[in-house]
């Protein structure tokens, strides 16, 4: 059975208003530590790499996602192209090969 994994490629989830989706992304992570059912994996690609910065605001609820179990990704490129190397304070930093390992073996949801 494939596992879940939530992609993120913004700052906030949906699309439309952009203070809106910002909340609905701090609620998710707010409640995903205490739901039953998680993830296996959480990918950050784009913009919502920032969420993973030392000086993000999400920082603290995405360690207490990590240290629910689970896995938190960062793509390589957007880290750099950010320029955000050196400042990714929760998770990994991974490459496209690795990227698509996770997408391709697994259940994407895109949020």
């Amino acid at each position: 059975m494939k596992g879940k994994v939530f992609l993120f490629g913004s700052e906030g989830c949906g699309s439309g208003d952009s203070d809106l989706g910002y909340a609905i992304m701090m609620q998710l992570l707010d409640t995903l530590p205490q739901s039953k059912e998680k993830p296996d994996a959480i990918i950050m690609w784009n913009t919502a790499v920032k969420l993973m910065a030392d000086d993000s605001p999400a920082l603290s609820r995405l360690k207490k996602v990590e240290d629910s179990g689970v896995k938190l990704i960062a793509g390589r490129l957007c880290v750099n192209e950010l320029g955000l190397a050196g400042k990714i304070a929760v998770g990994n930093i991974a490459g496209m090969n690795e990227i698509l390992d996770v997408l391709l073996n697994n259940e994407v949801i895109s949020l």
